[in-house]
């Protein structure tokens, strides 16, 4: 239960982050090249996720934040094509 509050607090922080921050996408190496820490790694599925099983992975660097988004099997087995998919993280 308190995977899917984490998950959906992460969801809502940026959907309801405020328009004057600019959002861009970038893939999971990028973001990592760039000195970003892992925070949190969150297991999903349910109804937020259409029943799939996703992983949300939150990293920070100084006051910017990003949020990952991946299939579980992608995040268990460290997918090259996930992680270097540039639409894979949104970055504040």
């Amino acid at each position: 239960m308190t995977k899917l509050c984490a998950f959906a607090a992460a969801f809502l922080v940026v959907v309801l982050a405020p328009p004057a921050r600019a959002q861009e996408q970038q893939s999971f190496k990028t973001i990592m090249g760039k000195g970003y820490e892992i925070k949190t790694v969150t297991f999903a599925r349910g109804e937020a996720t259409d029943n799939r099983e996703i992983f949300v992975v939150t990293l920070q660097k100084e006051k910017s934040v990003a949020v990952c988004y991946f299939a579980a099997a992608n995040w268990i087995n460290l997918s090259p094509a996930s992680l270097d998919d540039s639409k894979r993280c949104d970055v504040r």
